[in-house]
């Protein structure tokens, strides 16, 4: 039975170049054997045509050596159609002189046939939506114990520490560095990543896409905010009868720094959402990036770095029983499952076990009895994107389930929007995200003449990548329900008393 690594450095084997070339070869030709996965994104459509090719190279290599064996074929084929009684070939397809196919030996190429750049186009492909993952049925515990998109980053660590990290990734992988100068001048900023000669100079030296659309920067970034706010958390309702092991209402909300400097809204609605339940939150300085940036271009050690910054924060809340509540799905991702494997210590394992999606935590909450339906605001249709790294948790879609409360009706829309971190705005990759990301915009759009109040996902990068392949803006799913609560959100919403 075959053990997955994962991302555990401490394994021996993890930096090990032969025992990851080993691994990449079993675990893609289990991937060529099964192909289910070949509509999430260009790595396995490259991957399968790379096999298919080599297998056909090798077949027309071997019968240019064996001529006799299509000679034989021609031979064979002319005699089954002069017999008596012969019907008509059911295979037309089939041409005189090509081989029936027993003729040949089994010739067949394996991942082993593949070049290293061959395997570096297929990481390279990979925009870490995860969704391969759960999709696939040989992860564990199957006997196969196949984890791809941690295969790929694998792959990247082990380039990135014989290699070194590219300018272009050094540039733009420090989202808290960028977020905070950005903000300094926000609306110099703002103008200056919508004036065109400025985006052509960015293509050129940095390599993102002139087209691509980025983030906004605020004055009031979130952090300032919350310096400004006095904490007013009103009296949680009564616990649901049957419920044993209440989640508890303390929180420390890990804002991340999309809604730090890009999306504060989501971070003052959270705040106001939480305590308006009877949740107590803190949001203690010196939250570091995530890391994922960091891991998804292959610097562990960096990436290592943060998450040992954030475990030393969280920890002491969490030993008190606080949970740890993250509005943003790649963040939350990160911390739960990959925070216990990159820094193999009891306290990140702690950390990742108190951590939440912040809809999942409101949801739970809810079923406890104890998220306040005293809404006065309603919203009719509205579409909500399910994130990908949502998926990818397994947690359910909790988004969806508290915009039921609040919302006439609610349409999921399950597909990827192709984004991922930096992988979309690169010049290399932007058109190919679009065309990965068309369904999830067709179904953000809705059909022709739909009544759509709102448009709503949690990830704030989908939601980039949403205006721009579908042209509708979205808010996330905690903005609305601080909007249905009666709350300022700061974002002109449309909804109808209730």
């Amino acid at each position: 039975m075959s053990e997955s690594i994962g991302l555990r450095v401490d394994d021996p084997r993890f930096w090990d170049p032969g025992d990851l070339r080993a691994e990449v070869d079993r675990i893609f030709d289990i991937c060529a054997g099964c192909r289910l996965c070949f509509k999430f994104c260009g790595s396995f459509p490259f991957l399968f045509d790379a096999i298919d090719g080599r297998t056909a190279a090798m077949r027309d290599a071997h019968l240019k050596e064996h001529p006799e064996i299509a000679a034989d074929a021609a031979r064979r084929r002319a005699e089954a159609e002069a017999a008596p009684h012969h019907e008509p070939d059911v295979h037309p397809e089939v041409e005189v002189g090509v081989t029936y196919g027993d003729e040949l030996p089994e010739i067949e190429a394996h991942s082993s046939d593949l070049a290293d750049s061959d395997v570096d186009r297929v990481v390279d492909l990979c925009f870490q939506c995860k969704l391969c993952y759960p999709n696939c049925p040989y992860t564990p515990p199957h006997e196969f114990a196949l984890d791809f998109p941690r295969l790929l980053l694998r792959w990247k660590a082990q380039r990135v520490r014989r290699d070194g990290v590219p300018l272009r990734s050094r540039a733009m992988r420090d989202t808290q560095a960028i977020g905070k100068m950005s903000s300094l001048a926000p609306s110099l900023t703002n103008r200056a990543l919508r004036n065109p000669l400025v985006r052509g100079a960015m293509e050129a030296t940095v390599g993102i896409h002139r087209d691509k659309r980025m983030p906004t920067y605020h004055a009031e970034t979130f952090p300032a905010w919350w310096k400004k706010h006095r904490p007013a958390v009103e009296p949680a309702q009564a616990l649901k009868e049957g419920v044993t092991e209440p989640t508890p209402l303390a929180v420390v909300l890990f804002s991340t720094c999309l809604i730090d400097y890009n999306d504060p809204a989501v971070g003052r609605a959270a705040v106001q959402v939480l305590e308006h339940c009877g949740v107590e939150v803190v949001v203690p300085e010196g939250q570091a990036c995530c890391g994922m940036p960091f891991l998804d271009g292959g610097d562990l050690d960096a990436a290592a770095v943060r998450i040992q910054r954030n475990v030393d924060l969280l920890y002491p809340y969490v030993q008190r029983g606080y949970r740890v509540a993250i509005p943003s799905p790649s963040c939350s991702l990160m911390t739960r499952e990959e925070y216990p494997q990159l820094v193999a210590t009891p306290e990140a394992a702690a950390v990742a076990a108190a951590s939440h999606d912040l809809d999942e935590y409101l949801y739970r909450i809810a079923r406890e009895g104890r998220l306040k339906r005293d809404f006065k605001r309603r919203f009719g249709p509205i579409r909500y994107h399910v994130p990908c790294h949502i998926r990818a948790q397994n947690v359910g879609i909790r988004g969806r389930d508290l915009l039921k409360l609040i919302a006439d009706d609610v349409v999921a829309v399950q597909e990827c929007t192709g984004h991922d971190g930096t992988w979309s705005m690169q010049k290399e990759h932007f058109e190919e995200s679009l065309h990965w990301g068309k369904k999830a915009f067709d179904g953000m759009r809705g059909d022709a003449g739909e009544a759509c109040a709102l448009a709503c996902t949690d990830c704030r990068l989908a939601a980039l990548h949403i205006e721009q392949g579908a042209q509708r803006h979205t808010v996330h799913p905690v903005v609305a329900l601080a909007h249905a609560y009666g709350f300022d959100v700061g974002v002109e919403l449309e909804s109808r008393e209730w």
